[in-house]
């Protein structure tokens, strides 16, 4: 637990108001707070707000800060687990990957500047890329910290595009293009098989362009849901096949569901496949050559479940960052939308939810329920 590190201490309402009001009557404070392009948030040593700037008052919607004077910034900003706790924000198990806490630490340690990046999802679904500025300085005796936030989520995207999209893209045209050139040396036979090949590889580049085009409208919230009577064995029987014959397969075995006459649920098709093709595809980038990844599901009086399991546990810090943006599971440059873009279509558009299961007997089993 964080206790162990950081104080659950939080001085009340009066003090937290005296401060409010030393900082306040500092012309030179408040001016520089609102010259500043990003948010401007003054922590005092309990890690609780004191001051913010006006930028900072837009973001959340407010006319005035009174509201969240004494909050720690994860509480004013919404972060999901900053209520998990009695402590609040800065005292769950998720905080010791939060680079904001981490920004907050290590100025109170070192009574240093310190710069980190923060992946944040709030109450109402928001996924946010935030760099955080930690500065120490003092009033009165008293120490504080400056906490200046900027919104990099349009930087981190752009990166992805750069540096993974167009990575896939030209991986899926180089190998279409190599079949093109070779098919004038090859017989009738071998035609037909390079023709299967080059057939599978641009349905996958299709795919791939079509579920970035479906991200970035369901991040603006543009994206439209076509709701419909859906054949659950059709969808699960054709994403089998497609995963069979993939790349990321090679090697490993795919357990398609037991599947008992037909079964119908009204939902999106395309939404719930590309939510579906991606679990299996993250099974199977997870899982070594020999192992198997297990597809299933369970439709009862509350509704249908899908599963995906594979035999790799998920390592314990990857466990509490899984579902936030830009997250790579992969380590170093990884694409970082998986499992996020799954949350996302998932609970945003068909309203359902999803959870997931991992231990080192058991493997890892992700779960949506609709």
């Amino acid at each position: 637990m964080l206790t162990e590190v950081t104080s659950l201490e939080r001085i009340k309402e009066e003090e937290i108001l005296k401060q409010n009001k030393a900082l306040e009557e500092n012309y030179f404070i408040r001016v520089l707070l609102n010259s500043s392009p990003d948010i401007i948030i003054i922590i005092n040593k309990q890690r609780q707000i004191v001051l913010v700037n006006d930028k900072f008052l837009l973001f959340l919607e407010l006319d005035d800060e009174k509201t969240i004077l004494g909050k720690r910034p994860g509480e004013a900003i919404g972060c999901i687990h900053a209520r998990e706790t009695p402590g609040g924000c800065n005292t769950t198990k998720f905080c010791l990957y939060c680079g904001a806490f981490h920004a907050i630490l290590n100025t109170q340690k070192s009574e240093k500047k310190s710069s980190e990046e923060c992946r944040i999802t709030t109450d109402n679904g928001n996924a946010l890329n935030l760099q955080i500025w930690t500065t120490p300085f003092e009033v009165n005796q008293e120490n504080f910290i400056i906490f200046a936030v900027r919104d990099i989520s349009h930087e981190k995207y752009r990166h992805f595009i750069e540096r993974i999209f167009f990575h896939d893209i030209l991986n899926l045209a180089a190998g279409l293009h190599g079949i093109m050139e070779l098919m004038p040396e090859l017989n009738e036979e071998e035609i037909k098989e390079f023709l299967k090949e080059g057939v599978n590889l641009s349905r996958q580049l299709i795919e791939e362009i079509k579920f970035q085009k479906a991200l970035l409208q369901a991040e603006k919230g543009e994206l439209n849901i076509s709701l419909a009577e859906v054949n659950v064995s059709n969808i699960l029987s054709h994403l089998s096949a497609l995963y069979k014959k993939h790349d990321v397969a090679r090697g490993k075995i795919i357990n398609p569901p037991i599947i008992n006459g037909d079964t119908i649920i009204y939902t999106d098709q395309t939404i719930l496949s590309r939510i579906l093709s991606n679990l299996i595809k993250n099974a199977l980038e997870a899982s070594e050559p020999g192992q198997t990844i297990t597809i299933s599901y369970k439709k009862n009086q509350e509704g249908i479940s899908f599963s995906v399991h594979n035999e790799t546990e998920i390592p314990e810090n990857i466990k509490l960052q899984i579902f936030n943006r830009s997250f790579s599971t992969k380590g170093g440059e990884g694409r970082g939308l998986g499992t996020y873009s799954v949350k996302l279509l998932t609970e945003r558009y068909l309203k359902g939810k999803i959870f997931f299961r991992s231990t080192k007997e058991e493997g890892t089993t992700f779960t949506i329920k609709l």
